[in-house]
């Protein structure tokens, strides 16, 4: 659908401009901007709101999500959320081997930390939760990659 839309090249945009250019309703569009944190225009200095592309963006993923697979608000918020979250994390470039071992190592990190304090007992239990913790990551990243949540 964004292929659809020719945005011009330019770097802020009108309230009218975003509404002719996506085919959204102004009374509308305030009303998403209150639902949707991806819509967030600039305030001018004379209080006008100025949108950018990025709004522009989410605003037509908004309008997909709603009245073309006619998801409610809820759930059109949680993929938009789920969209963004792909193109901000600060993970990507780290690969489930590389994630697995830097949870492995804060888990023992925390281990030595709580180890001084324990009884031997208490550090066997431990121990045993540090297996079946590590058991409980990978199938949770086998999950993840199975169903490409990461």
């Amino acid at each position: 659908m964004q292929n659809e839309i020719r945005i011009p090249n330019k770097s802020l945009f009108k309230l009218d401009e975003v509404c002719t250019l996506t085919g959204v309703k102004p009374y509308v569009l305030r009303f998403w901007e209150s639902e949707f944190e991806q819509v967030s225009p600039i305030l001018s200095s004379t209080g006008q709101k100025l949108f950018e592309h990025s709004d522009i963006d989410a605003v037509i993923l908004i309008k997909d999500f709603l009245f073309e697979k006619k998801m409610t608000i809820e759930q059109a918020r949680f993929e938009l959320d789920k969209f963004y979250a792909k193109d901000s994390d600060l993970d990507l470039d780290l690969d489930s081997s590389q994630k697995t071992s830097e949870t492995e190592k804060s888990i023992e990190a925390s281990m030595e930390q709580v180890s001084n304090s324990l009884d031997r007992s208490e550090m066997e239990k431990l121990s045993e939760a540090k297996i079946l913790l590590k058991d409980i990551i990978l199938a949770t990243e086998t999950v993840q990659s199975a169903q490409n949540w990461a």
